[in-house]
């Protein structure tokens, strides 16, 4: 079976002078360094070398120019780029800006079995979660409460993330107000899915600049 590392970013947000965005956002250099610490956690674990390809998608740079070149090194060399500047729906809604890059490039899913989305500002406490996942071959998610899933990390079939990818608009989740955790919970507790309590990933409060359980 084929198997992706699919790498979701946002790593260029600049702080708005005249205005605030609707939902707390780390910004610049900050934020780039948190990405940094992220892929260097991902090469320590070896991460990179349990998958057969891996894929970057960012949506706030549109070459890899425009990427800093430390993170460029962090990567592997065969690393697919997919970047497009438009993070607009992302700054009010975190699960729209989600679904909207994955809705844009799922062409290159169907290219894989198994697809393990990973949002590189966290970081990795072991790799036994993506083991297990790949061992399993069975969709796999952290709970993050009830009905709820952790979004940041998670493995599924490249079936069951294109068919959920399709299934709303990053405008309908902007509208009503839809979160993307409860809306994973629902679909993938109807499939074959294994969910799992235990914390596999830190996240940076970039308030408090604590790593805390994810």
């Amino acid at each position: 079976m084929k198997t992706l590392l699919l790498l979701n970013s946002s790593m260029v947000i600049k702080k708005p002078f005249f205005s605030n965005d609707f939902i707390k956002i780390e910004y610049g250099n900050k934020r780039l360094n948190s990405y940094v610490d992220g892929f260097i956690n991902l090469q320590k674990l070896k991460i990179f070398k349990m998958f057969d390809e891996t894929i970057l998608i960012d949506n706030t740079v549109s070459s890899t120019k425009n990427l800093p070149r430390k993170i460029i090194k962090l990567l592997p060399d065969n690393t697919i780029f997919l970047l497009n500047k438009n993070n607009k729906l992302g700054r009010t809604n975190k699960g729209a800006g989600m679904l909207k890059s994955l809705q844009k490039n799922i062409s290159f899913f169907e290219d894989y079995d198994l697809i393990f989305y990973f949002e590189p500002r966290l970081i990795l406490k072991s790799s036994e979660f993506i083991e297990q996942f790949l061992k399993s071959k069975i969709n796999s998610f952290s709970i993050e409460s009830s009905k709820r899933v952790k979004t940041g990390y998670f493995g599924s079939t490249s079936n069951d993330l294109i068919e959920f990818s399709n299934r709303y608009t990053a405008e309908e989740l902007v509208k009503n107000n839809l979160h993307i955790e409860l809306l994973m919970y629902e679909f993938y507790e109807k499939k074959i899915t294994n969910f799992y309590t235990a914390s596999t990933s830190l996240w940076k409060n970039y308030l408090t600049e604590v790593y805390e359980e994810y």
